[in-house]
């Protein structure tokens, strides 16, 4: 244990509690007293099993320090309690600069990080006092024992006595029902179709000219990129003949502005919707970046822009809901409250890309943060007591009147051939990564036989099997009114019913390999499985392996 003679001041008002920032060989150690001290890996440990101090990503310091995972005041907790749905870094760098705080310059300024922005969000929680919803999510978590619970609940002003009503009150009423405070949509009669006027090569070099900025360095490849697709824009001179442009230009030539600046302005002149498709969750998120350009203020990108993904990529509310329920047993508000207050704060809860902190599921577990999320098959749309708050839902309502529709190809593709008759698709599309789209359409179009498809048929006939009885409906809870009194179409209910038993029911993976496969389906992916096993040339494990097709 090597001594530092550095002393830390001004933490008078500060609760008593060290920090610890693990470092090569060792870690940095701030006593409550102010004192530095540099310590061996082992006296770490020991230290941080007698005192719980403040760390930056609880799981990685424990790693780094080589032991089990120990009890800890995380600061990135404490940041997504405070600011949900903020970026931030999971480093004491990324606080520190989230917060606006001088950045660390050495490993001791990374220890001392964490004291200055613990300091900084209790400071800015104590602003939160009169918001009722972040006491109620508090107390619940303090009486849950999260480690800030005391430090968070004397910020907000809450005594010892309320904070002990978490544990003697039910959860869902302390603040974590979250889904009771969201914004509720509603139906809204269809827009008139957009109109046709076209945009001209001036106007949109003109529009790329207002979104670059006067200091940025002039690109003429841009701004002939910008003219060049303003052409797809155009009306239409034939019937069932579309414009089509083809554009391709190199990296660095920015080519997401250049289509950004005619599809914007043609939106704002005709009243339509423009979509931007790409292939890539990554390249949705740097087109919704570049947006900030055009739409500076969060609330108006919030209403004429919007991002569309797939359902499983968000917060289902109901299974939160449930997942609430089960915490009033057990343990998990901890990990709720925190969901809660993201819930709250997310922009259209996007659980992957979004504004979803992807270190928080590794800090509170998959299971109750991104395992919340929509699952394939479980949807029952109307029928759900949230359909009205839910997330996937407001995307599709907010799509139809934004100007801007950030998508992907397979969405894009899926839609054109599931849209209703009475649904007018959009007249403008965007695609982005366009080499990818033929790929795209080979798995939109085509037919799997796999374990995931049948099981998913199975349940899409039978309903929920097992523990989740009672979560999804099977087909005969959708259409027995609908039959109701035809006994040829009960008799057939009742055979697709029967037969779908056949397929892989619940815990199927773990079966199949593990040799207690049940069932013809799953007796005939175990033997798929055996002879791939036995082809392949990688054999690490079940996964990634392929094999020729062979007799």
């Amino acid at each position: 244990m090597l001594a530092n003679d550095s002393h830390v001041t001004g933490l008078e008002n500060f609760p008593p509690i060290p920090a610890l920032c693990a470092v090569v060989n060792g870690a940095v150690w701030i006593a409550p007293t102010g004192e530095i001290e540099e310590l061996s890996s082992g006296e770490a440990v020991r230290r941080a099993g007698q005192t719980q101090p403040i760390v930056c990503h609880a799981p990685l310091q424990a790693a780094r320090l080589r032991c089990e995972p120990f009890r800890a005041y995380d600061i990135l907790e404490l940041f997504a309690f405070v600011r949900p749905a903020v970026f931030c870094l999971p480093t004491p760098r990324g606080v520190a600069a989230a917060l606006g705080l001088e950045e660390p310059g050495d490993q001791i300024g990374e220890a001392l990080v964490l004291l200055t922005a613990t300091q900084a969000l209790l400071r800015e929680l104590t602003h939160l006092r009169n918001q009722l919803d972040v006491g109620r999510i508090a107390r619940t978590m303090a009486g849950a024992g999260w480690s800030w619970g005391g430090p968070v609940a004397n910020a907000l002003g809450i005594s010892a006595t309320e904070q002990n009503e978490g544990t003697r009150t039910r959860s869902a009423a302390m603040g974590l029902d979250v889904w009771n405070r969201l914004p509720q949509w509603e139906e809204e009669a269809p827009l008139p179709p957009p109109m046709d006027f076209p945009v001209a090569d001036h106007e949109a070099r003109l529009r790329l000219a207002e979104l670059v900025g006067t200091d940025a360095e002039e690109r003429i490849e841009q701004s002939n990129y910008a003219a060049a697709t303003a052409g797809a824009f155009a009306p239409r001179d034939q019937a069932g003949a579309p414009n089509v442009v083809l554009a391709e230009a190199g990296t660095g030539v920015g080519k997401t502005l250049g289509y950004i600046a005619p599809a914007s302005l043609w939106a704002e002149k005709n009243g339509g919707t423009v979509w931007l498709s790409t292939y890539t969750k990554n390249l949705q998120r740097q087109i919704d970046q570049e947006l900030d350009r055009l739409y500076p203020d969060p609330a108006v990108k919030r209403r004429r822009s919007v991002v569309r993904k797939g359902r499983e990529n968000y917060l289902c509310l109901l299974n939160m809901e449930e997942a609430c329920e089960r915490a009033t047993l057990g343990g998990g508000a901890v990990a709720l409250g925190l969901m809660a207050r993201w819930a709250q704060a997310t922009r259209d809860g996007d659980m992957f890309g979004g504004d979803y902190p992807a270190w928080l599921s590794q800090l509170i577990g998959r299971s109750q943060s991104v395992g919340l999320g929509h699952r394939r098959g479980e949807c029952i749309y109307a029928a759900c007591a949230h359909y009205t708050a839910c997330y996937a839902e407001r995307s599709i309502r907010s799509a139809r009147r934004a100007d801007i529709v950030i998508a992907n190809h397979a969405l894009v593709l899926t839609q054109a051939v599931m849209s209703s008759d009475d649904e007018r698709l959009p007249t403008r599309y965007v695609f982005d990564e366009g080499h990818h789209l033929f790929d795209a359409a080979d798995s939109a179009y085509s037919a799997n036989l796999s374990g995931i498809e049948m099981a998913e048929l199975r349940r899409w006939l039978r309903g929920g099997e097992g523990r989740r009885a009672g979560r999804v409906r099977g087909l005969e809870r959708r259409i027995s009114e609908m039959i109701g009194g035809d006994p040829d179409a009960q008799a057939n209910l009742a055979a697709a019913t029967t037969e779908a038993a056949a397929l892989p029911g619940p815990g199927w993976l773990q079966r199949v390999f593990g040799g207690l496969a049940e069932g013809p389906a799953e007796v005939f992916l175990s033997r798929v499985a055996d002879q791939v096993a036995a082809r392949a040339e990688r054999v690490e494990g079940e996964y990634s392996q392929d094999a020729a097709i062979g007799i």
